[in-house]
């Protein structure tokens, strides 16, 4: 019975200490995290500015094979990387110049706007230790929980705009130059890649490199009582402690098109933490009450750019023929119609 007592001691020793291999680590850098102070301004707030980049390829939601599965093991992250760069490996090859027209009404292939986009992301995105499986963290099943009717209206909101030849206020934002992706830049994995911070008493100043999209944040104000939908919304903000938070609402109708679905009552709650020096822990919580049947939590990181990098200016119109072009094919076949 001693020889039986001893060895079990012994096997739930090792086992202490290899658990206590595996979570330390995880366990200081949370600590870490948390213990982190960030720098003041002169004004005596934490010190947000910079350049910072986002450089993952965790998806906003969830694949629906994953169910709850809130994070990978080490191993499927190494297998998402690899499944990662053979697309992009894929997606970058040269396209044959030589190759015939599309069949009559089928698509233009796109690969040819985006494969000269050099080293796109392919890693999982990691926060608090963890290796996600999805940006969205509530629901707990990481996908958008939209409502019958939204899904309906989205539907329809989207044909017609995509349809509508018309001229171009018909057209979509993101053919006009006028608003790319998600109601905010920074809500997702693939737009508002990299962003300027600049702060001062009064406001704070986001920046996104993509279509020069500038957000002005109002600290200590309130909304305006009488609403204007703007691109981006109306944001105001304060700090508590460690944390820039936001609200923004009074959004244009025409984000209903994007990965991110909203109606006239979307509205977003930010929170922004410094969790190191090159390090931001970023935060959204939607509330939408006519297009999801619960609140949606997300979160992903940030990381400083280097120092040697820099923005950009994005000239999305400069040399823009999407709108020319696809009108001027809409009065081409009428006319072809007329003439028949």
């Amino acid at each position: 019975m001693t020889t039986m007592l001893n060895h079990n001691s012994k096997m739930s020793n090792a086992l202490l200490a290899g658990l206590a291999i595996v979570f330390l680590p995880l366990l200081s850098l949370a600590q870490e995290s948390m213990n982190y102070r960030t720098p003041r301004t002169e004004y005596g707030v934490p010190d947000l500015q910079g350049l910072w980049e986002k450089r993952f390829a965790t998806p906003v939601e969830r694949p629906i094979a994953l169910g709850n599965k809130r994070a990978y093991t080490e191993v499927e992250a190494a297998d998402f990387r690899s499944r990662a760069i053979e697309r992009r490996i894929a997606r970058e090859a040269p396209v044959d110049p030589n190759r015939g027209p599309p069949p009559a009404g089928g698509d233009i292939e796109f690969r040819t706007d985006t494969n000269f986009l050099p080293d796109s992301p392919v890693d999982v995105a990691r926060i608090n230790g963890e290796l996600r499986t999805s940006l969205i963290i509530e629901p707990e099943n990481g996908r958008f929980p939209l409502r019958d009717e939204s899904v309906e209206f989205r539907t329809r909101y989207f044909e017609l705009m995509n349809n509508n030849f018309d001229g171009p206020e018909s057209r979509p934002p993101g053919e006009r130059c006028l608003h790319l992706g998600p109601p905010l830049p920074t809500m997702t994995n693939s737009d508002g890649t990299h962003i300027q911070i600049v702060q001062n008493q009064e406001y704070v100043v986001i920046l996104s490199e993509e279509a020069i999209q500038v957000r002005i944040i109002r600290l200590g104000k309130s909304h305006p009582e009488k609403l204007i939908p703007k691109w981006m919304g109306d944001s105001i903000g304060h700090w508590e402690d460690e944390t820039l938070v936001i609200h923004t609402n009074s959004f244009r109708p025409e984000h209903t098109v994007s990965q991110i679905a909203s109606s006239e009552v979307f509205e977003v709650t930010e929170r922004i933490t410094a969790i190191s020096e090159n390090e931001l822990l970023y935060t959204y919580r939607i509330v939408d009450p006519e297009t999801y049947t619960a609140p949606v939590v997300a979160e992903l990181p940030f990381n400083r750019m280097v120092p040697e990098h820099q923005l950009y200016e994005s000239a999305c119109h400069e040399g823009n023929r999407a709108v020319i072009d696809i009108l001027a094919g809409a009065r081409r076949i009428e006319m072809d119609e007329l003439n028949r």
